[in-house]
């Protein structure tokens, strides 16, 4: 799927994985959450952070939830890795997971989920991966 605010889609399409909805969003996607909508105004979920989208307060909330800032994208065996992505280095746009393939899966808003590569979502709406964290991922 080539997505109009994400130029690389021409290159690297996205896949559609869900019909869209507004019950969830990127922060919530990446999480594991797909029945509420994670947002500052939200105690249950941000964890008694500032109330703001700036990347250091998403950050600390991932922290409390177990992850750690790390250098890269790389697929890292045994870990489950998140990326913020900005437009300006301040404010976090976005959030995507890391699947178990290397590939990337994001919620678009209020749209679908898909799943992509870094390149595909990147130079589009929401600005370029900033930070990278990553946490163990559960014994199985």
């Amino acid at each position: 799927m080539v997505v109009k605010e994400f130029p690389h889609t021409e290159k690297e399409p996205f896949e559609i994985t869900s019909p869209e909805t507004d019950q969830y969003n990127c922060l919530a996607w990446a999480m594991h959450d797909s029945q509420r909508w994670w947002d500052t105004a939200d105690d249950d979920f941000w964890i008694e952070a500032n109330r703001d989208n700036l990347l250091q307060t998403v950050i600390e909330v991932c922290q409390k939830l177990g992850f750690q800032v790390c250098e890269d994208e790389q697929l890292e065996e045994g870990y489950e890795k998140i990326a913020l992505f900005s437009n300006d280095k301040q404010y976090c746009a976005h959030v995507a997971r890391q699947l178990n393939n290397g590939k990337w899966t994001s919620k678009l808003g209020q749209s679908f989920d898909v799943i992509h590569s870094i390149f595909a979502i990147e130079n589009g709406i929401y600005g370029n991966a900033a930070i990278f964290l990553k946490k163990p991922k559960p014994l199985s």
